[in-house]
């Protein structure tokens, strides 16, 4: 699967793909919200998560490392 792929599932298929398939990397906190981390195939997706209110906010696809570097003091 590609992110392209993955980014036109609807939102309940994403969230089993990640369950299923997907390796949790990290997790980090800001205010409210939730970022976690997973490793798909050849990419990463980043789940923002509301914590107050259950709601997801965003699920973004990345394969820059760039983009890590939030995460970088939680992995081991």
């Amino acid at each position: 699967m590609q992110s392209n792929e993955f980014t036109q599932l609807p939102v309940q298929q994403q969230l089993d793909t990640l369950y299923f398939t997907g390796d949790v990397l990290a997790n980090r906190y800001e205010g409210d919200e939730i970022f976690l981390l997973y490793n798909l195939h050849n990419f990463y997706v980043e789940l923002r998560y509301n914590a107050y209110n259950s709601t997801i906010k965003a699920v973004t696809t990345f394969r820059d490392t760039d983009k890590l570097e939030p995460y970088l003091p939680y992995l081991a």
